[in-house]
């Protein structure tokens, strides 16, 4: 086991006294991203026993204290730990398991179910415009893209578009859009469909694949490099799939190969698992808690870390864990090299609605970077300031005074 690292730190929120600050709720089935300035969650679910009693007699039979599906989208600013909630209207409400992307200012949102689970699904994807948001979260606004145009003039069936579903995997590359697997129903087996969709005709087609094809799946991870995506583990309806075999898919050639990993040394592979989080730092992969579970055992939640190289496909396991078991949570890494989490199911079921961050070893951010974090860490108020304050008071850049939110 490697002994590498340093141990997770619980990320206080900067709340203002002066003002009603905002938190997000404890949440699982959540998706979460982050770019240089902030973590993006959105949606998640929360059931009833979880929940704070309240009563309003203006809602119909108590709305309030059932299960709910939390169709919003928050922003966690690194720089002045504050949340914001975004304030925009055409949120997709199939906001638990689904999958989302960050590229530059937008946030896309594929798949997805509402509650109760399976009843209502997604195949849509949805794009969050985030560039010009304020401090108080207005600003963004969201649009449909509107794919497979000849179906609704009949010259398309419908049969290359994929199924509503949630826990699906979403991969871009180059021009085109791939998206594998998901459940397709509660009660449902998951599947294995593969699907691409050319982002310029806006065109879906799925996919038949040569090779060693892996069984349907839903809540796994997914890595990439330049030539291939790679598929991490997963849930079916009875067992959670193995981290021994990682399969990979040939963008070129259409082609999935199964690839057999090599173990850690004292102590073998990873639990088989799913609902687990993945961050990628080049061509290491870090995986983290997750729940496994199998016919007639006992599922559990797990804190433990591994990592495994793209290149030799190695496991190692470390000696850092979470700081506590986790599922259906989920991390994102920030600029500054730390692997951040947030929500998941805790071992007595609750929702947690802590943020933790890890730095992750031997990953040397850019000195930049660390020096910004260094301000940001120590300089409480520095959203009070102006940025021209900011810049040519204190000499900070323009680049990480536009960061602040």
């Amino acid at each position: 086991m490697s002994s590498l690292g340093v141990g997770f730190e619980r990320v206080y929120v900067n709340t203002d006294i002066f003002q009603n600050t905002e938190q997000p709720e404890g949440r699982s089935g959540h998706s979460m991203v982050a770019d240089e300035s902030n973590l993006y969650v959105f949606g998640g679910y929360i059931p009833a026993y979880d929940r704070p009693l309240a009563y309003d007699s203006n809602v119909a039979n108590n709305e309030c204290n059932k299960s709910k599906i939390l169709v919003e989208v928050w922003r966690f600013n690194f720089a002045t730990r504050k949340w914001t909630q975004l304030e925009a209207a055409g949120i997709p409400d199939t906001c638990a398991a689904s999958c989302l992307a960050l590229h530059g200012k937008k946030l896309f949102v594929y798949g997805g179910t509402g509650y109760p689970f399976g009843q209502m699904m997604s195949n849509t994807i949805k794009v969050c415009e985030c560039r010009h948001v304020s401090k108080s979260g207005a600003g963004s606004y969201w649009y449909l893209i509107e794919t497979n145009p000849n179906v609704y003039n009949a010259l398309d069936s419908g049969d290359n578009m994929p199924r509503r579903a949630y826990g699906q995997s979403l991969i871009f590359h180059e021009n085109n859009i791939y998206t594998f697997g998901g459940a397709v129903g509660f009660h449902e087996e998951a599947v294995a469909e593969l699907h691409k969709l050319d982002v310029h005709t806006k065109t879906w087609e799925r996919l038949a694949p040569s090779g060693d094809l892996p069984i349907g799946r839903y809540k796994q991870e997914v890595a990439c490099d330049k030539d291939r995506f790679y598929l991490f583990g997963g849930g079916r309806l009875h067992y959670a799939e193995t981290l021994a075999i990682v399969y990979a898919y040939h963008f070129k050639n259409n082609r999935w190969d199964a690839v057999a990993t090599r173990p850690d040394s004292k102590y073998g592979y990873p639990k088989c698992r799913c609902s687990f989080s993945l961050i990628q730092v080049e061509s290491l992969i870090y995986v983290c808690g997750g729940i496994t579970y199998s016919y007639g055992n006992t599922q559990q939640s797990l804190d433990d870390i591994w990592t495994i190289s793209l290149i030799d496909f190695q496991w190692r396991k470390l000696s850092v864990r979470l700081p506590e078991p986790l599922y259906f949570h989920r991390a994102s890494l920030s600029p500054s090299g730390f692997m951040y989490l947030f929500g998941g199911v805790l071992p007595s079921g609750q929702r947690s609605d802590r943020i933790y961050r890890w730095r992750i070893p031997h990953h040397i951010s850019p000195l930049s970077e660390l020096c910004w974090e260094t301000v940001t860490r120590n300089f409480k108020s520095i959203d009070k300031e102006t940025r021209l304050c900011l810049e040519m008071y204190y000499g900070i850049p323009n680049r990480f005074t536009e960061r602040i939110f």
